[in-house]
This record gives structure tokens, sequence and C-alpha cells, in this order.
């Protein structure tokens, strides 16, 4: 396969040229590394080196297949998201693979266009959000005071919300005040944090391992698995497998399990997919274990139905990177 897209890489026809693109976005798509492998190197610098010869169909395509595959350069994700808007758009918004001073490149020198695609990531850094304000027309800024993953103080929040309609800004102020909540907990030792006694182990029919393979093989999913554990009330396995699908540490995961408050493990499921139907069964076991009436679980699904998606990502998103801020001080 690689001699054949070497082969490709060599011909100077627009129709060869377009076939190298597609098949070589089509092995970095079914990658499921972070990059970084001989093999993704090889991939990537072959597409990076023809892209700019693409017809602008291919590099959309290209670009909407590679936004959100991990095994991008962040090379070839920063030379798709200078390209035209409409192009760049979906890297813009979503690639993970773009580092902090590309980002910033492209927002001083390129379109509000792409500045408002920028505000719309998961997670958009301080010194970004910052640099955005200041060059952003009114779309951007309103739009970065709407997203729960962007870096903004207090104060830059408060006077971009004086432009939001009253019931928007309230639902906004709310959700950055609960989300600071849940972020500062998860770095309070146990005996600092309004939560009940640590979960443990208890007997059920399939290990999260068994589950875990389960799910990859396509014979079952998360959903069915977290529900059937938490009908068996085992709620440490269920924080493991829920721990896995959304790349958090099972301690942290465990934390905010056993909180008083609903807020963080209802973003971790929601984020990964799972359904009301699944959470409520969780919600009923929570209350068990925290000694709680059963109407606490049925506000908790209340607000489940109210979480948006997008919200649960950027805070699991805000998550990680304090969580990784913090490691990489600590091995300072």
């Amino acid at each position: 396969m690689i001699d054949t897209l070497l082969h490709l890489a060599k011909e100077s026809s627009s129709t060869k040229k377009h076939q190298l693109a597609e098949h070589v976005t089509d092995l970095l798509a079914a990658r499921t590394d972070s990059g970084g492998s001989e093999e993704s190197n090889l991939l990537n610098g072959m597409l990076e080196g023809v892209y700019g010869s693409l017809e602008t169909d291919t590099r959309k395509q290209v670009s909407e297949r590679l936004a959100d595959i991990q095994a991008t350069s962040s090379s070839l994700a920063a030379t798709i998201a200078a390209d035209d808007l409409p192009i760049a758009k979906a890297v813009l918004e979503r690639s993970q693979s773009l580092q902090d001073t590309d980002l910033l490149k492209i927002a001083e020198t390129k379109s509000q266009g792409h500045l408002l695609a920028m505000a719309k990531r998961d997670h958009v850094g301080k010194g970004l959000s910052e640099f955005m304000l200041k060059r952003g027309d009114q779309a951007v800024k309103k739009t970065l005071a709407a997203n729960l993953g962007a870096e903004i103080t207090m104060t830059q929040f408060e006077a971009l919300v004086k432009e939001l309609p009253q019931q928007l800004g309230d639902r906004l102020r709310h959700l950055r005040k609960s989300n600071e909540e849940v972020l500062d907990d998860l770095f309070k030792d146990d005996e600092e944090v309004a939560a009940g006694a640590q979960l443990v182990r208890r007997p059920s029919k399939v290990s999260p391992k068994s589950w875990l393979v389960g799910i990859r093989l396509g014979k079952t999913t998360l959903n069915k698995a977290v529900y059937q554990l938490a009908v068996e009330h085992n709620l440490l396995d269920a924080v493991a497998l829920l721990s896995f699908f959304s790349a958090l540490d099972m301690k942290y995961v465990h934390k905010l399990m056993i909180r008083f408050d609903s807020t963080g493990i209802a973003t971790v499921c929601r984020a990964t997919g799972i359904g009301a139907q699944e959470f409520q069964a969780i919600c009923k076991e929570r209350c068990k274990h925290l000694k709680f009436p059963e109407s606490t679980g049925s506000k908790w699904l209340t607000n489940y139905h109210m979480l948006d998606e997008t919200d649960a990502r950027r805070l699991l998103a805000l998550m990680k990177i304090r969580l990784k801020t913090v490691k990489q001080k600590e091995a300072a």
C-alpha cells in the first residue's frame, strides 16, 4: 500500500493527486493512535506535500474527514486551518492537532470567519481568548461568551454577558459558576469536598474488561453496559468504563460519582453519549449510595435533560486541560 501511495505521489496529474489524497485520508482516518509513529508521519507528509495542488472540493473533504482524527499532524492541521474559510472551518472548530501557536497566528492574520470558527472550539486557551476579544467582532465575542470552554476572566465574561439577552446571560452565568465549582473540587482533598463514601466493587455478571471488548467488537454498547452495572449496584465498574471512554483518570470520575451534586458526573455521562434512561439508573443507584431521597435523583435527571452535549464536552475538555497543567507543574 505504501509503495502504491509513493508512486501516486510522484505523479503530476490532478487525478492522481486526488487519488493519493483520498487514499491517505482514509488511512489516517482509520488510525487509532494520536500520531507520531513512522507510518503516521509518512502519511501526513504525503498529504501535506500535495495539499496545495488539490482541488477545492478535495481539500474540503480532507478537512472534514481529518478534523476529529488525532493522528493528523499539527503541521498538516495548521496548513488546512490557514486555508479559505469553507475549507478550514471543520479543522478550526474541532481539530485537537492544532497547536496554540498556530491558532494564534491564524487569529492574527485571517478573517473574522476564521476567528468565529475558533471561538466554537471545545477549548479556547487564555492567551487566544484574550487576543480574540481584542480583534474579534461582536459575533466572535458573543460566541466566546457562550462557550463554556473558553478561558476568559469573570470580568471579561460579565462585560460580554451585558450584550446578551438576560435569560441567556443568567443561564451562562449559572453554568460557568457550576463548572468552576466542579473544576475546583477535582483538586481538593476528599475531606474538603461534599461527597459520600468511597465506592466498593460488587459482584457483576460481566467484568469491565469484558464489557469493553464487547463494545469494541460492536456486540454491545456503553449505554447497555452502564445501565446493567447500575442495576447490579456496581457503580465502581461503571466508573471504570466512563473513565475509559471519557479519557479522564478513574480517580477523578470516581470523585464526581460520589459528589453530593450531579454536575460533574452528568457532564462525563453526557459527553460520552449516555442516554437519559441509563443516567436515570445511575441517579437511582447514586441516591442509594449517598442516602438521598429518590426525588433528588429525579431533579438530577431533569437537569440532565437540559444539559447540552456541546457544553458537557467543553467542560470535560477543560477538566483534562486543568489536570494536564497540574501534572506538568508537579513534574517540573
